[in-house]
């Protein structure tokens, strides 16, 4: 397959939008196709110069792009691979955008079984809690990870050097062209500025769910847990920097995040339990008022977090 010339975004919200404008400013030849079920966000998108024409629906208006991006949520991600297979039989490299990537890849695989399509599971991790086009950012992905998973799980993962090495690798096979195109992806990625880490899908949710998916949740159960003490208005205009920046993400769309939560459950169902355990702890400490175990909980976590700032 030859370099990414033609590229297709699905999904003209934030993630989708600020890919193609930033795709687009790194290599303005680049011809950008954009599909969004909104015709008003696909005119608002050529009006912005950031796609070079756009669609309401897949059909087979996709069948001669080298690249799609699918930027659409978790649980709809499913059916636009569905409807992109259904539109064309070309060979072409389908990479998502999703916050979750075990459940997706495992669909995916069985959706594109028969086809040559090649799917490589993506995740930018880069966001804000507003969404649609008019957020859109052509430098949201300067200097923020790009997750790529290839592989399922970790011991699917393959070594490049190591097959080249032993000259395993078959020229035209269905592993030579993954590779082929996964070196490809990571150029393109790291034309847009984002820093591109590859992983397995299982090693990614594992990974996310400490990082972004508890995260969420703790933020909404604080913003719950605020309302339910019945405080008033001027409350929240006494709150400072460490409340609001603990919250910010919980006004993030709820519809959203449910497809991200459920789809990443067995991590996360056995993350909070342990979350629960540190936090038993920490209330014995406080009813026993052992000083000492509470600077220790305080002090380990502030030296891990400044290390890995230093790191």
């Amino acid at each position: 397959m030859p370099e990414f010339k033609k590229i297709a975004v699905v999904g003209v919200g934030l993630i989708g939008a600020s890919l193609a404008a930033a795709l687009k400013k790194s290599d303005p030849k680049l011809e950008i196709t954009a599909v969004d079920r909104s015709a008003e966000t696909i005119k608002k998108a050529k009006k912005l110069g950031i796609i070079d024409r756009g669609f309401s629906e897949i059909a087979d208006n996709l069948k001669d792009q080298d690249l799609i991006f699918i930027a659409v949520p978790v649980a709809a991600i499913k059916t636009v691979i569905r409807k992109i297979k259904e539109g064309g039989e070309s060979q072409q490299l389908l990479v998502d955008a999703g916050s979750t990537k075990k459940e997706v890849m495992i669909q995916a695989a069985e959706i594109l079984k028969d086809s040559q399509k090649i799917f490589i599971g993506g995740h930018p991790m880069a966001g804000s809690h507003k969404s649609g086009i008019d957020w859109h950012n052509s430098e949201l992905f300067k200097g923020a990870p790009f997750i790529l998973t290839p592989w399922l799980e970790e011991q699917q993962e393959i070594s490049e050097q190591k097959l080249e090495s032993e000259q395993k690798l078959e020229k035209g096979s269905e592993l030579s062209l993954k590779l082929e195109l996964l070196r490809q992806l990571e150029d393109l990625i790291e034309k847009i500025g984002a820093r591109v880490h590859i992983i397995s899908a299982a090693e990614h949710d594992h990974c996310t769910a400490y990082l972004s998916h508890l995260p969420h949740l703790l933020s909404s159960a604080l913003v719950n847990l605020s309302q339910q003490q019945n405080f008033k208005g001027e409350f929240f205009e006494l709150s400072g920097s460490g409340y609001r920046d603990m919250t910010r993400i919980a006004g993030s769309s709820a519809e959203l995040w449910q497809d991200i939560i459920l789809s990443n459950r067995d991590n996360l169902a056995e993350l909070i339990g342990n979350y629960i355990n540190e936090l038993k702890e920490l209330k014995k400490d406080l009813e026993n008022n052992d000083q000492n175990k509470i600077y220790k909980f305080l002090a380990k976590a502030a030296e891990i977090k400044n290390n890995t700032e230093e790191a």
